[in-house]
């Protein structure tokens, strides 16, 4: 007759090591290919609500002032190097919780509205909760964004790229710190998100400045048009 011989702590370790494993790459895989996809079609369909809608369905994006609660959607973002249609929400504040996981883009408090002399800073995830900012590393010179608030379209442009440590706050100042071509009167648009892929130990920044100001009434950006087709 065989002896049955116990396993020993070791082994047991080892096999919950391996569960663990099994567990992590389980969730990677869930996290990438389910997940973050739905996440993302939910995003883009919440953007859409604002504006292929009739008029009295329609939503309006909520009054920029003082004190805006946390979540509150009071612009759109589009970004055609990030697709041609694609389009988020902007919520204020940059709680995970009730703005970058469920809106997708959040305004830091600290910094200005759109259009307005200073930063207009945003953040979002690059990999997790839709991963809107997923590409923002291919943004380039020449590249432009767009803003969409209740009463103006805002055009901001490709200016430079940067990436630093999380405690560098300077980069959604008023006047950027390590934007070469920052001015104490100019206007810029400030996008923030983790760096590298998968890790928050650094940030990637990328700067923009304002080129052009129109009232809604004139209608959507004739380069937006263009670069949607």
């Amino acid at each position: 007759m065989r002896t049955r011989h116990r396993p020993n702590v070791l082994q047991i370790l080892g096999e919950l090591l391996v569960s663990a494993g099994m567990v992590i790459l389980l969730y990677v895989f869930w996290q990438l290919f389910v997940n973050d996809p739905i996440q993302n079609t939910n995003q883009q369909n919440q953007s859409m609500d604002y504006s292929n809608q009739s008029e009295i369905q329609k939503k309006y994006f909520v009054e920029m002032k003082p004190n805006l609660r946390q979540g509150a959607v009071f612009a759109k973002l589009y970004v055609p190097r990030f697709g041609k249609n694609y389009e988020r929400l902007i919520g204020q504040g940059t709680f995970q919780k009730t703005t970058l996981n469920v809106i997708g883009v959040g305004h830091y408090v600290s910094s200005e509205w759109p259009g307005e002399p200073g930063n207009f800073a945003l953040a979002a995830h690059r990999t997790s909760h839709g991963a809107p900012f997923a590409s923002i590393d291919t943004l380039k010179s020449g590249d432009k964004v767009w803003i969409e608030t209740n009463d103006h379209w805002f055009t901001y442009e490709y200016r430079q790229t940067a990436i630093v440590e999380p405690s560098n706050v300077g980069v959604i100042r008023r006047v950027p710190a390590g934007l070469a071509i920052a001015k104490p009167n100019g206007s810029y648009l400030t996008m923030t998100s983790c760096h590298p892929k998968w890790s928050n130990q650094q940030r990637i920044v990328v700067w923009m400045e304002l080129i052009e100001t129109i009232d809604k009434s004139s209608g959507k950006p004739a380069d937006l048009i263009q670069a949607q087709k």
